[in-house]
């Protein structure tokens, strides 16, 4: 095999990281055309319990989520074996949950926070400057697609994004969304830390935000290429 498989759980080999595996959401048409694939992370976490977001992998290995993020095949190693059908399931419905695929495609408003951190967060949807250390490159443009319950919790350290990008790839043609000024990969989610990101909107040449149909049609094609139908 020349790359990773959708399903299945990975050793992992990235430096200074906590996450010992990860298993793997993309397509395996995606993960056989790119460098990357979409991962959610698993951590050692003895005594931990099991939520939502956090799925009991096997023992004491938890995926997490709220972690869901691109990773270069340089850092997936030895195969651990295919994920057991209940926690990839409930993996699968996590991530649903964390990037709010079904209500970005039914193009609802984000659910109001109930109790939200009393500084600025970043919104659903809205379009921010920010560094991320796997695109060693000035400021990107990212447009937040986490749900608000997540991006205002007052101790979330990170949020779930996609990256916008002005050129098209005839390789990746599939997986491309035209939005304002570009196009945004839906085999692509970047897990930004709060600290990287810009708090202050882009300047009036950029997109503040993705529209309610562009943040559906991106959704759709997440919804397809990452298995969570």
């Amino acid at each position: 095999m020349s790359h990773p498989r959708c399903g299945y759980v990975y050793k992992l080999a990235v430096p200074g990281a906590r996450a010992t595996h990860a298993v793997v959401l993309t397509e395996d048409l995606w993960n056989a055309q790119m460098r990357d694939s979409i991962v959610v992370p698993i951590y050692r976490l003895p005594g931990a319990n099991q939520s939502s977001l956090l799925i009991r992998i096997n023992g004491d290995l938890f995926a997490n989520c709220t972690r869901v993020q691109s990773m270069d095949h340089g850092f997936i190693k030895s195969e651990f074996g295919a994920c057991s059908p209940e926690p990839w399931l409930r993996t699968r419905i996590g991530v649903r949950r964390f990037i709010d695929i079904d209500r970005r495609i039914a193009k609802l408003p984000p659910v109001q926070p109930s109790a939200p951190r009393s500084g600025w967060f970043p919104q659903q949807n809205h379009v921010h400057f920010a560094v991320n250390p796997s695109i060693p490159a000035k400021d990107k443009l990212y447009g937040i697609i986490s749900d608000d319950d997540w991006n205002s919790f007052p101790s979330a350290p990170n949020v779930a994004a996609v990256r916008l990008t002005s050129k098209t790839k005839p390789n990746r043609s599939r997986w491309e969304v035209p939005v304002s000024g570009g196009f945004v990969v839906a085999g692509d989610i970047y897990s930004l830390a709060m600290s990287d990101i810009e708090q202050k909107p882009p300047p009036a040449t950029y997109p503040a935000r993705l529209t309610n149909d562009e943040s559906a049609a991106i959704a759709v094609k997440q919804k397809s290429s990452l298995s969570l139908s």
